[in-house]
């Protein structure tokens, strides 16, 4: 009895969070890498500014709405693609998935990046809950009806 039948279920594997910090630092630094190129060709320093360059609020604000608009895309866009994932989530084999498993849309991809904000502030206590449910979700997983799973 080996062999599957067509009718059985194979359960979920649930990540933890150790998987989903390494894979979260990965992607942070794809969309570092992606604000200093920005930075870069628009002129505007990316660490280290002047209180001169600070004042210019413009550019500012253009680079957070780049950046911004590019991680939307980055994470919504790979976690909803054939790949189901992000570059750092691919590497550490883990995906995105709706509640049942199967591949999770743009809205509910959208939700989950808008809400990952409610996960990281205060102090990333959102991202308690992942040690404690039984599907190991964080806050903004919760609230836009994804789970992410080990392949």
């Amino acid at each position: 009895m080996s062999a599957l039948e067509p009718n059985d279920v194979l359960p979920l594997r649930y990540s933890g969070l150790l998987l989903r910090v390494v894979a979260g630092l990965a992607d942070l630094g794809v969309v570092w890498l992606f604000a200093w190129l920005v930075s870069t060709v628009l002129g505007i320093p990316f660490l280290a500014a002047t209180p001169e360059q600070l004042a210019d609020t413009t550019s500012l604000h253009m680079l957070n709405a780049i950046v911004l608009f590019f991680a939307w895309l980055y994470f919504a866009g790979l976690e909803t693609s054939n790949l189901q994932a992000t570059l750092g989530m691919a590497v550490m084999g883990i995906y995105t998935a709706d509640q049942s498993g199967e591949r999770a849309g743009m809205g509910r991809t959208t939700v989950r990046f808008l809400t990952r904000f409610m996960s990281i502030f205060p102090l990333f206590c959102g991202f308690l809950p992942i040690l404690l449910t039984r599907r190991r979700q964080a806050v903004h997983d919760m609230l836009s009806g994804c789970v992410i799973l080990k392949r």
